[in-house]
């Protein structure tokens, strides 16, 4: 779905009205054959303005109660078109405070490298993406010359101060359609705040800043539409969401059979109109970028929050100096400056690379700190009337507010444990005591998902006699047909597994392994909507949590989990849950244990929580968010004083930046060595469909030896199957669930230049071993074996290899000897590979 509009950004008081009106172009008579358009207007252009300017809402602004029936159209249409009611001269101050102030703000953002993702939440004050290729940018109504809006005032104000006081602008800038920016989606800017409907609170104002012809992309409103918008009366199918674009929205949606009406306007036109009438603007074929100012008048006494959601500001906004600027603060990396551990280059030693974040991210030193001054001021429990027992109490609260803003969930909804797969085990035990899977039900499981999402929920299956079902798994969208690894959440599919047995629905957030990122918020719906309510959704968010924000709200989950030693915090489990699930779930418990959620009578303790929790991981817990939330306000454009979870959204921005690049650096790297493979998502363009964790081979060496190489050329990473099964059926044969692959991980404090290190070493033809010998004797060992049948001589063959036989027995031998052999195979078929992967020789003999 694609965020609202954004019209509102800076906000201004009254600016002075001019009483004396300024000289115009001299207008035509409106009709039907002669239009204020463009001489190069084509013949459905004129046709379709020709209706729109001979029609009520078309009111001509050289007549001297133009403000009276303009305020006439806008009660009973919902908006009115005045052409031309701009001089020429007035047009150019207007365009030269807008559209300088656009160029400006665009070229900050390309010389900083930053990208917008649409809407206006994910933007900043200073600029927001409407929808693709559409700018929103505002400006200062100080910097408008006096005067040039007095035209459009007259109206404004009519409508908006009959009562007394101003028609105050709550926002100016300009918008700007690129070529090829498609249409909008139907929406009002603002949301009825009242059953009963009324005159409006506001008003915007788009002014043509050159001519608007149909294939520029005009924007179009719906007649009447200001009062069918209200999500409030009775018999409404729509809710307040009817101000976000959205696919769903239409004029039959709310009701209306008006056709809309596009404001094909000549430059110097206005378009004024209630904003809560249903309009869209459309797409621009042109070859030309389609610039139109925008004001937003509101009433005096009216407030309005919905207007601009941006928090960040550009001006605090750098997500290219993340990673050299956090990294001293974080004690594993210091350690290792030195070169420890690391590259030898030349004479120089290169500190090592950390490329290993998938498997744990190193601790920040806030987060030791708390821990450390938590043990140090006095061991104790919850409940005493004394100094070390509030403060342990005063920890628990912290630690469950600062995961609460970390996940957007209430305080109570938040349970700790020792680990993820602890907490999924408590739940697995409460959902099969409480009765709500029996014979003939199902669960639907994802294949990709970390081990501790996959049989937790099999073994509750098995004990209550349920079927186990799989999500499945997307086709490759890329060129090569390689696997990519994505859970295919669109609703056929998934209405293939999903059904009114199914009971639990449990899938990640992204693949520890292969780093792909699943729609679980569609799947969540789905899942909800395919059972009739009957199923339970769990989100395994272990591996996505140190990447991107968390929002248990926008997901509609059931239960959630994470692990704050991923995200630069101390070894945990955090789970959430919603609270009708925590409150009444038969949960195993002590019999003394209070039966209660948190709640400053349970010492804010859960009845999900068993036994004394770690206080010091408590503490460390609140301190690791309050690390990522300060680099929203260091890095990511956050204000200070905005709330915690203000403050992490715009780190999660930042961090999310920097990590892209890191993603577009290794993809593109990695695709110029023929011989390395990297599974999932390769595509640049669809970046945001994976994290930076990338499963790796190289053509002819073993998952561990690639990452025993790569560690001792100070790329530290590990290999395996990182607790998935996944292997065999989705890695293309690159991979099997015994061996897994290589698997290296980056996370924000990871630089550039770090990525660079890691493909340069992935690039070199060094395998640590002579690999032709190594097949040259695996071919003549088997042949040997062939002819003669005889265990001894290959034994023999072995111990020439791996060295003599009297320091192991014969068998070790001969299964070391095919270890060894076969690491060396160059390009191995998918069968062979198999065969030779096995732990002994049945099968190859």
């Amino acid at each position: 779905m694609l965020s609202r509009v954004c019209i509102g950004l800076q906000r201004s008081g009254v600016v002075a009205f001019s009483a004396a009106p300024t000289a115009r172009r001299s207008l035509p008579p409106l009709s039907r054959a002669t239009l204020p358009l463009a001489k190069t207007s084509t013949a459905r252009d004129q046709s379709t303005a020709a209706a729109s300017f001979g029609a009520s809402w078309c009111v001509d602004p050289t007549e001297s109660d133009y403000p009276k029936k303009a305020e006439a159209s806008i009660l009973e249409h919902g908006f009115v078109m005045l052409p031309e009611i701009f001089s020429t001269d007035e047009l150019g101050k207007l365009r030269g405070t807008t559209v300088g102030r656009l160029e400006e703000v665009l070229s900050i953002l390309s010389s900083r490298g930053i990208r917008l993702d649409v809407g206006s939440k994910a933007g900043f004050r200073e600029v927001c993406l409407r929808s693709p290729l559409r700018w929103d940018v505002p400006c200062s109504s100080d910097a408008l010359p006096g005067g040039v809006i007095d035209g459009i005032r007259r109206v404004t104000r009519r409508v908006l101060a009959k009562d007394g006081g101003e028609d105050v602008i709550e926002a100016m800038g300009v918008v700007r359609a690129e070529p090829g920016c498609p249409a909008q989606g139907w929406h009002a800017d603002s949301a009825h705040t009242a059953e009963q409907h009324g005159p409006p609170n506001m008003l915007n104002v788009l002014i043509t800043l050159s001519d608007v012809a149909e294939e520029s992309g005009p924007t179009e409103v719906v007649p009447g539409s200001q009062r069918l918008t209200n999500h409030m009366r009775p018999g409404a199918r729509f809710t307040k969401d009817i101000v976000y674009q959205n696919d769903e929205n239409s004029p039959e949606l709310i009701g209306s059979t008006a056709e809309g009406v596009k404001a094909l306007m000549p430059a110097g036109s206005a378009l004024i109109f209630d904003d809560r009438v249903l309009h869209r603007g459309g797409a621009n074929a042109s070859n030309s970028n389609r610039d139109v100012a925008f004001f937003s008048f509101r009433r005096q006494n009216f407030a309005t929050t919905e207007y601009y959601e941006a928090t960040r500001s550009l001006q605090g906004y750098d997500h290219r100096a993340i990673a050299q600027s956090v990294r001293l603060e974080f004690p594993g990396l210091r350690a290792h400056r030195s070169g420890r551990g690391g590259a030898i280059v030349g004479m120089a030693t290169l500190e090592p690379v950390f490329a290993d974040g998938a498997g744990g991210s190193q601790i920040h030193e806030s987060v030791i700190t708390a821990m450390v001054d938590q043990m140090q001021f006095g061991v104790a429990n919850i409940g005493g009337h004394y100094a070390t027992s509030e403060r342990v109490g005063d920890a628990v609260v912290r630690a469950r507010g600062a995961m609460a803003d970390f996940m957007n969930c209430a305080p109570h909804e938040v349970v700790f444990g020792p680990t993820m797969t602890a907490l999924a085990y408590h739940v697995s035990r409460a959902l099969g005591n409480s009765g709500v899977i029996n014979p003939g039900d199902n669960v639907v499981l994802d294949p990709i998902s970390h081990g501790a999402n996959i049989w937790t929920w099999v073994q509750l299956a098995e004990r209550c006699g349920a079927e186990v079902r799989w999500l499945p798994v997307a086709p490759s969208r890329c060129e090569s047909g390689k696997p990519e690894c994505l859970l295919d959440a669109r609703p056929d599919r998934l209405a293939g597994v999903i059904d009114t047995r199914t009971r639990l629905v449990a899938a990640g957030g992204a693949s520890n392994g292969v780093g792909s990122v699943h729609d679980v918020r569609g799947i969540c719906a789905k899942a909800k909507e395919l059972s009739r309510g009957s199923a339970f959704t769990f989100v395994d968010m272990v591996h996505f949590a140190p990447h991107a924000l968390i929002d248990t709200v926008a997901i509609g989950c059931d239960f959630l989990a994470c692990s704050p030693y991923k995200f630069f915090g101390p070894h945990a489990g955090v789970l959430f849950g919603r609270e009708e699930l925590l409150r009444n779930l038969r949960v195993d418990r002590l019999d003394c244990q209070d039966d209660r959620l948190p709640c400053e009578a349970t010492g804010h303790m859960s009845r999900f929580e068993v036994g004394t929790q770690s206080f010091e991981t408590l503490a460390g817990i609140a301190a690791a968010v309050d690390y990522l939330a300060g680099v929203g306000s260091r890095f990511g454009g956050a204000a200070a004083d905005l709330t915690r979870r203000q403050r992490l959204e715009a780190a999660w921005q930042a961090i999310g930046a920097h990590e892209r690049e890191l993603k577009v650096r290794f993809l593109t790297g990695a695709a110029e060595l023929v011989d390395v493979d990297v599974l999932g998502v390769r595509d640049i363009e669809r970046a945001e469909e994976r994290m930076p964790t990338f499963a790796v081979s190289k053509r002819g060496i073993f998952a561990e030896d690639l990452a025993r190489a790569l560690c001792e050329r100070g790329v530290w990473c590990t290999a395996g199957t990182h607790y998935a099964r996944l292997w065999d059926e989705h890695s293309g044969g690159l991979a099997t669930n015994d061996r897994g692959m290589a698997r290296i991980s980056f996370l924000h404090y990871n630089t550039l230049d770090e990525v660079d290190r890691v493909l340069d070493v992935l690039k070199r033809d060094e395998t640590g071993f002579d690999s032709s010998r190594l097949v040259k004797e695996r071919k003549r060992a088997i042949l040997q074996t062939r002819a003669h049948g005889a265990q001894g001589h290959m034994v023999s063959r072995a111990a020439a290899i791996v060295g003599p036989v009297s320091a192991q027995s014969p068998r070790m031998t001969l299964i070391g000897c095919w270890r060894i052999l076969a690491r060396a195979v160059v390009a191995p078929t998918h069968r062979a590979r198999r065969v030779l992967q096995g732990s002994s020789t049945r099968g190859i003999l």
